[in-house]
């Protein structure tokens, strides 16, 4: 399954893009909604992650906006694993309560540990009893890619893949490896993360 990434602040545009998409990432730090924004851009019928990465607002913002998109409806949060403990057991308890799925991530956008460390990365997000794991490192290298997909041998539940030009291929392999899904921006000039396929290339490499 293809996941857009969707990171427009026009929320009309945002509407329109939902409902070309199979099933959507909502950066909210991205887009950047009001909370009423939040409820009409969940209100789709397509499987959403809610996702609010740290940087643009504090806990308390990201904690209300993520609080919303669960109650009204999000199929997925995507929890930061370096998050503090408070926040993280809020947002998993509120998932918990409203049969949200909920994926554990870990991002490292300068580089890729070696398989011992990104085991050790596993096995911590995992103590949260998540429904997923996401780990998405910086390739720097091609022996990188292999690193990343390696965990597939012994992981179950897993998301994998490295991010830049050289990791576009460990994308494709981490959803024939297992991945539930592969993420995807709507066009190129609304990438989320360097390295990601548009939603029409992927869709055409898939048919092949």
């Amino acid at each position: 399954m293809i996941c857009t990434s969707i990171i427009e602040r026009n929320i009309d545009k945002c509407i329109k893009i939902l409902k070309q998409c199979e099933m959507a990432e909502l950066r909210l730090d991205r887009i950047q909604p009001e909370p009423n924004a939040v409820k009409q851009l969940m209100s789709l019928k397509i499987p959403v992650i809610a996702t609010c990465r740290a940087g643009i607002y504090n806990d308390d913002k990201r904690l209300e906006l993520l609080t919303i998109a669960v109650q009204n409806g999000a199929a997925y949060i995507d929890i930061e694993l370096e998050s503090n403990e408070h926040y993280k057991k809020q947002l998993i308890d509120l998932a918990r309560s409203c049969n949200c799925k909920i994926i554990i991530s870990y991002h490292n956008y300068n580089e890729t540990p070696d398989v011992c460390t990104l085991k050790s990365i596993v096995a911590q997000a995992g103590t949260f009893n998540p429904d997923f794991v996401k780990i998405a490192t910086r390739a720097l290298s091609i022996e990188d890619n292999y690193a990343i997909l390696s965990l597939y041998e012994t992981e179950k539940n897993l998301i994998a893949f490295t991010m830049g030009k050289l990791g576009k291929k460990s994308r494709i392999k981490s959803l024939q490896l297992g991945s539930p899904f592969i993420y995807a921006s709507y066009t190129k000039k609304q990438q989320a993360a360097e390295g990601q396929f548009t939603m029409n290339e992927l869709k055409k490499i898939l048919e092949r």
